[in-house]
Parts: C-alpha cells; sequence; structure tokens
C-alpha cells in the first residue's frame, strides 16, 4: 500500500511539474506530433501500405448504436478489408461493465458488413489506447497494423507502438466535421503528456493482460462477452 501511495504522489508531483513548466509540456506534445508526421507518411487508404491488421479503436456508443467517431472508424477499417489492404481486423475497446459495450455493436458492424468470422479478434480490455497498443503486441502478438482512427489520436497511438515494437502505419478516419472536436483536440494534449509519463518513467502496464490469441489464427475465442 505504501509503495502504491508513493507513486500516487510522483505522478502527482511530476504532473504538478509539467504544469508549472508549460514549456516541458508543449515540446514533448510537439514532438511526438512532429515525430508522426514525419515518420508516416501514409494517412489515407490510397497511400498506405498493406498490413497483416486493422486496429480499431473503440469510442462512445449508444447502446448499440456507434457515436458518429466510431461508425467512420468500423467504415474506414471495413474498406481496407474488403480492398485487401490487411487480413486481420482487431477491435479494440472498453467493455468494463455490465451495462457498457464498445464491442459488441463494433463486432456487429463487422459480421453484418461480411468480414470472416475468423479474421476478427475482439479485445475487451481496451479502456486506453496504451491497453490497446501493449495488448496488440503482447496478447495479439502483432508485428505490424494500421492504426484506423481520427488525426487527433494517431499521433499517441504512434508513439505507444514505436515503444512497444509495432511497426504502425495509419489510416485517419476524419470523414466528416465532429461536434466537440475541439474538446477532442484540447483533451488530447493532456493524453499525450500521460503517455509519455506512462512509458517513459514509470513504464505502465494495461490493467490486464492474460492468455495469448496470435492474429495469425481465429479470432472467434476472443468474442466472449460480445457474442450476438
Amino acid at each position: 500500500m505504501r509503495f502504491l501511495v508513493n507513486n500516487k504522489i510522483y505522478v502527482l508531483a511530476f504532473l504538478a511539474f509539467l504544469f508549472m513548466s508549460g514549456g516541458v509540456a508543449l515540446s514533448i506534445d510537439k514532438n511526438m506530433v512532429d515525430e508522426y508526421q514525419a515518420s508516416d507518411p501514409s494517412k489515407n487508404f490510397r497511400t498506405v501500405p498493406v498490413a497483416t491488421v486493422a486496429i480499431i479503436p473503440g469510442a462512445a456508443v449508444y447502446g448499440l448504436t456507434p457515436s458518429p467517431i466510431l461508425i467512420d472508424r468500423l467504415r474506414c477499417g471495413l474498406y481496407l478489408y474488403k480492398y485487401g489492404k490487411v487480413k486481420k481486423i482487431l477491435l479494440s475497446g472498453d467493455n468494463g461493465t455490465a451495462y457498457y459495450n464498445e464491442l459488441k455493436p463494433m463486432l456487429q458492424f463487422m459480421l453484418s458488413n461480411g468480414v470472416k468470422k475468423e479474421d476478427v479478434f475482439v479485445d475487451h480490455a481496451g479502456f486506453r489506447t496504451l491497453d490497446t497498443m501493449v495488448r496488440a503486441r503482447a496478447v495479439y502478438q502483432i508485428q505490424d497494423a494500421i492504426f484506423v482512427s481520427q488525426k487527433f489520436h494517431q499521433a499517441r497511438a504512434h508513439f505507444i507502438a514505436k515503444k512497444v515494437g509495432i511497426e504502425l502505419a495509419s489510416y485517419e478516419s476524419d470523414m466528416r466535421i465532429y461536434r466537440g472536436s475541439r474538446y477532442y483536440k484540447f483533451r488530447e494534449f493532456f493524453a499525450r503528456i500521460l503517455a509519455w509519463v506512462d512509458m517513459n518513467l514509470f513504464h505502465t502496464a494495461p490493467k490486464y493482460l492474460g492468455d495469448p490469441f496470435p492474429i495469425q489464427g481465429s479470432g472467434i475465442e476472443t468474442w466472449k462477452g460480445s457474442i450476438l
């Protein structure tokens, strides 16, 4: 217990330092975004390279209805699969309670649009982008992937992927102007700073790991909790 308390104290102290030293936070953020822009020139369907799997992170759902941000991610991931850019799809989202399940509508979307059952993997413990990317490497043993999400999200995903050893390309799934887009960009600034702290200072582990499900096999066994 004392160890946990001390760890929290260190985190709070460091975050307080960042807020007091705004230049440090701005520098971390700028470097992360610049590195993404420089390292990955392929950000759309036409230019993105072929990869083993499309990683599609979850977003808000309303019952069984995906939010606009999520449905655009799903549509873009489906395009990659239908046109042979990827062989597999990894759906990763929040299924942490009995009352909220991002994965069920995501899985329904893929199956209803003709994706083969064995080609869809479901990660129920994708609570954060860190969890999604670390688990992608450790549990699903992914070495190369296309991350399908909006532009504001991509730099953080690429930063974490590089740290865990995934060769990542991106498909920016911005298909419209989203309500609250300014908020998402503002929030993402702090999320990038936290990702830097997690990966460089505390080597934060995901909330859950578990048994391996290599992406080269069948994803059906990973569906537990998302059965239609």
